[in-house]
């Protein structure tokens, strides 16, 4: 049966209007129902409930009923409870009305506004005044009822039926989540008449107060003191039921209706609170990423700015080397600990800051933002001493270069100071001997350098003209002399009949005493060894003196040379100690010379006494010995051509050694006339029977070993000279061919760093709710996905490696300058390692983008969204109209304001529909869902996050520490409290100018 007061309405006159339909389920009766005694029950607990709703609400206006009957007679209560729920007012009314009159005239201003409104939730029938002064208790609850239906249901049409089936829906679908079903919801009476449906209902939202399974399930009464007193206390929801009441009969439906949308409208307002809460979260984690990221930028920056300056610094001074060794060992450091690890290192690290700086810079403009690094770690800046740091590193390296050329050249001085000085010393050593200077003196005056090595010169060896005279007298088996021939002999002009060798030799080659040391294999006999026995004796004596004496001259223009040698030493920056040690040498050579000079002279002195004993003298001997002399020392300084060390550096500088080789070889061969126009001298002073010749140290023996010993320098010289062209060609080729490979790497790199920004373009922004943009982002994601495969990666190295193997090839062979580029191994790696980088930030930018343009839901989720669509699809249509839509989302648990549910639906209405036409207007299950999608995306807007704050404020315009902390987890709260600002004039915390500075900001 209908309800009294429906069934009454329905008989009076003046409505109408049709009988409204039966609400769901009011044909099913248990208990009491359908009895006049269970009318009057339901009654009764429609009046406790009732009663109980408008106390709650005027007591904010600090009024109450005590008696719906009566209570509202004179309309002042029925007026202000009104005014309250409307939040409108509603004019003026009598404050102390006596009359019948005057309480007509209070009851018709609130009846009148409640009167507009039946309609629109689907009640037909209207209040008067006489209703309520005639105490008609069923029109009273019935007028109740109807302001209940508008400001606590909501909505309401075709007899509410979509209003409570939304409720219902929510309600029986909380329950069964919390009970697994064990708990079923089906109508607002019986369902709820053992107290476990309201508390499994708490429980949905607030499993800290409640654990349905240890409840009795016979308990009843308990069951239900135990959720009313929960609802009331913990939640603020007022008693509107009694415990007893509810067990004892059928519950009214109503009473329950109105009990279970107040669990509703606190329950969708927590869940409005979370998620503002969950949205000043998310902003409040990212503002925390950000600031960590600022921080994490100007920590590393002013670590690599303070590197670059002590870099800077050190390159700034000049290298402490002081030898060849030294600074190889420097220039090794330099290339290999700094230039291939240390510098890549740090220049990753300023890839990286460039990176971050961007990522930082992007990521803070889409919200409108500028970052602004401290000026010792700006990009210009540190770029700027990057570059000062690359000047002054290129600055160094010359530097070192060119000390240890200076150095390398120092030491080939050096060397060649020996040789020449060695050879000048043995010379000197030769003639100190020859002129009787005591050998512990002339031991202490060649103290100051170590002798030239005997194996400097190369060996002996046969003068290959076989055309020539001397191999003809070889061929011939002719000895110069072979019998002694006296002075006497020899003036007589004796005439020989066969050419002696020996006597040949004695004569050209003076033998040197047992014990005395010889210079490059010649016999030295000192000059004043015993008795002269003839005039020509002391006369080649003599001559032998005056050959020396031509020598020295000849020897002394080596000095010259030492000290030109030494000068470039110095010039060049040879060490202190050294330079002394080479420079004592040299004066020590010149006070021998001087000293043998003062020999010359005092022998000479000797000899002239000796010249009146010793007269005739052998004009040819004298002729012999002169151009054995001269042939000597002509074929000892081509030895020592031949024999000294070459530095060459370039492939021009090796072909330039090659070709002096022909000029060496054009030198040798007049050298070979020479001797052979001796050798036919010689022959011919054994014709005159000549044994023996005082005037020359060498004969032809020695002469013809001196021959040979020329051959071989020149052909080792050649053999020298040309495996240093081979290297120097294979250097100069390998270099050519490494900065070739390193050329098409930059281009390589050059080209990908062009197909990234054609992949994804610089400055790129998603914008939320733009599919278009969104499925571009995703596209570029899946390319750049493809990008960072591993075999992707792997062709990248690849590119490194014909530039590695030649870079080997270079370092083995100790080449570390390239004129033909200025890349090495490790900046081209460090190219190839930056690509990758970018292509990392892009995507992780890409990534960033899309995580902020869309929002994901869980196959759950997306059940959930379905089993409501078709729930309230009445039509089978698979549309929802305007109305139930409305009651869609509030089973899906989201509340719209009045004004804005009319605008949402024909935001997320079907395409193509008329927008004049509203009424006429449907929504799909796309755009069901799209709706639902945006209530969980948190949309990054300054007006996002503002309504996101006025939520969790409910609707103040400042916050409390406690409403933060309430909300918010504890870090993200002890950031925003640092953030936020005392109000003037009031002890809240103002949001506004927070929220204005995170959306732009700096």
């Amino acid at each position: 049966p209908l309800p009294e007061h429906t069934r009454q309405a329905r008989r009076l006159p003046s409505s109408g209007t049709a009988p409204t339909a039966a609400m769901p389920d009011e044909n099913v009766t248990e208990g009491l129902s359908g009895s006049k005694d269970g009318e009057a029950a339901r009654q009764k607990m429609q009046i406790k409930s009732f009663t109980a709703w408008v106390n709650l609400h005027l007591k904010q206006a600090g009024m109450a009923v005590e008696n719906l009957k009566t209570d509202f007679g004179d309309g002042i209560k029925l007026l202000r409870l009104v005014e309250i729920i409307s939040e409108e007012e509603l004019g003026k009314y009598n404050q102390n009305p006596v009359s019948k009159f005057q309480k007509v005239e209070n009851l018709n201003i609130p009846l009148k506004y409640i009167n507009s409104f039946l309609k629109e939730i689907g009640i037909r029938n209207t209040y008067s005044a006489e209703n309520i002064i005639d105490e008609d208790m069923t029109l009273i609850l019935g007028m109740v009822w109807s302001l209940i239906l508008r400001y606590n249901v909501a909505d309401i049409s075709e007899g509410d039926k979509t209003a409570k089936e939304g409720l219902l829906l929510w309600a029986k679908t909380k329950v069964e989540e919390v009970s697994k079903g064990e708990v079923k919801v089906s109508n607002f009476h019986n369902s709820w008449q053992d107290g476990l449906a309201f508390n499994c209902l708490i429980q949905a939202y607030r499993p800290d107060l409640v654990q349905y399974q240890k409840l009795n399930k016979s308990a009843k009464v308990d069951n239900l003191n135990h959720a009313f007193d929960l609802a009331n206390d913990k939640l603020e929801i007022p008693k509107l039921l009694d415990a007893t009441d509810m067990v004892s009969m059928r519950p009214d439906e109503k009473s329950v209706m109105t009990y279970v949308s107040f669990f509703w409208k606190v329950f969708a307002a927590n869940k409005r609170k979370k998620i503002a809460a969950e949205r000043i979260t998310n902003v409040l984690q990212r503002e925390l990423a950000y600031r960590d990221l600022m921080e994490q930028y100007k920590l590393n920056g002013e670590q690599l700015g303070r590197w670059i300056k002590l870099k800077t610094d050190f390159f700034q001074a000049e290298p402490n080397c002081n030898s060849q060794a030294e600074l190889e060992v420097e220039m090794k450091k330099h290339v290999m600990e700094y230039g291939r690890g240390e510098k890549p290192t740090k220049l990753n690290e300023l890839n990286d800051l460039e990176a971050l700086h961007s990522s930082i810079t992007s990521r803070l403009a889409s919200l409108g933002r500028t970052f602004i690094p401290t000026e010792d770690t700006s990009l210009k800046v540190l770029n700027r001493w990057w570059e000062e740091l690359t000047y002054a590193e290129q600055a160094y390296e010359a530097n070192l270069r060119l000390k240890l050329k200076n150095l390398k050249r120092v030491e080939y001085y050096i060397k060649l100071h020996h040789s020449k000085a060695s050879k000048l010393e043995d010379w000197l050593g030769d003639k100190e001997r020859w002129l009787g200077k005591p050998a512990d003196a002339a031991a202490n005056g060649a103290a100051a350098a170590p002798p030239a090595d005997a194996d400097e010169t190369p060996p002996a060896g046969p003068v290959p003209r076989k055309s020539s005279f001397v191999g003809m007298l070889k061929s011939t088996g002719s000895s110069f002399g072979n019998r002694a021939a006296s002075p006497e002999a020899d003036g007589e002009g004796a005439k020989p009949t066969m050419v002696d060798m020996k006597a040949l030799e004695k004569v050209a080659s003076p033998p040197t005493p047992k014990g005395q040391r010889a210079s490059k294999g010649v016999k030295v006999v000192p000059l004043h060894d015993g008795p002269s026995e003839s005039v020509a004796d002391v006369q080649a004596k003599l001559n032998m003196l005056t050959a020396h004496n031509e020598e020295l001259s000849g020897r002394q223009a080596t000095v010259p040379e030492l000290d030109k040698l030494l000068a470039k030493i110095g010039e060049l920056g040879c060490p202190p100690m050294r330079q002394f040690s080479l420079t004592n040498r040299t004066s020590v050579i010149k006070e021998r010379i001087k000293d043998l000079e003062a020999l010359g002279t005092e022998s000479e002195q000797r000899l002239r006494e000796e010249y009146a004993h010793q007269q005739k003298m052998d004009e040819m001997r004298l002729v012999f010995a002169k151009k054995a002399e001269a042939l000597n020392r002509a074929m000892e300084e081509r030895v020592d051509t031949f024999s000294e060390i070459f530095v060459v550096d370039t492939v021009a500088e090796a072909e330039q050694q090659v070709a002096e080789i022909d000029g060496y070889r054009e030198s040798l061969e007049a050298l070979q006339c020479d001797l052979d126009a001796i050798a036919a001298y010689a022959e011919e002073m054994g014709s005159m029977r000549i044994s023996r010749n005082p005037y020359s140290r060498f004969g032809m023996p020695d002469l013809l070993a001196h021959m040979s010993r020329c051959e071989a320098a020149l052909e080792a010289r050649q053999v020298s000279v040309q495996e240093a062209l081979a290297h120097q060609q294979q250097i100069d080729a390998t270099k050519k061919a490494f900065a070739a490979a390193a050329d098409a790497i930059l281009e390589f790199v050059k080209a990908e760093r062009a197909k990234l920004d054609e992949v994804a373009p610089p400055g790129l922004v998603i914008q939320p709710d733009d599919t278009a943009a969104i499925e571009k982002g995703k596209a570029m994601g899946s390319a750049l996905d493809a990008l960072m495969a591993p075999d992707a990666k792997e062709g990248r190295d690849a590119k490194l490696l014909p530039a590695q193997e030649l870079s080997d090839k270079l370092m083995e062979a100790a080449e570390l300058d390239n004129p033909y580029t200025a890349q090495t191994i490790m900046t081209l790696k460090t190219q190839i390692d930056l690509l990758d980088k970018v292509l990392r930030d892009k995507r992780s930018f890409v990534e960033g983008q899309l995580a902020r343009a869309q929002a994901e839901i869980t196959s759950e989720q997306y059940e959930e969204i379905k089993k409501v669509f078709y729930h309230f699809d009445k039509s089978k249509d698979g549309l929802l109209n305007q109305l139930e839509f409305a009651a869609a989302i509030k089973a899906m648990d989201f509340e719209i304001a009045d004004h804005e549910q009319q605008p949402t639906f024909l935001r997320f209405a079907k395409e193509g529909q008329r927008a004049e036409e509203p009424a006429a207007m449907t929504i799909d299950l796309s755009g069901f869902t799209t709706f639902v999608l945006q209530q969980y995306k948190d949309n990054d807007t300054k007006d996002t996050l503002f309504a996101a704050f006025e939520t969790v404020a409910n609707g103040k315009d400042t916050l409390s520490a406690e409403d933060i902390r309430a909300a918010i987890p504890q870090e993200e709260a002890d950031y925003l409290l640092s953030q936020l600002e005392l109000k003037d004039g009031d002890h809240g915390l103002e949001y506004k100018k927070f929220t204005e500075a995170i959306y732009g900001g700096t």
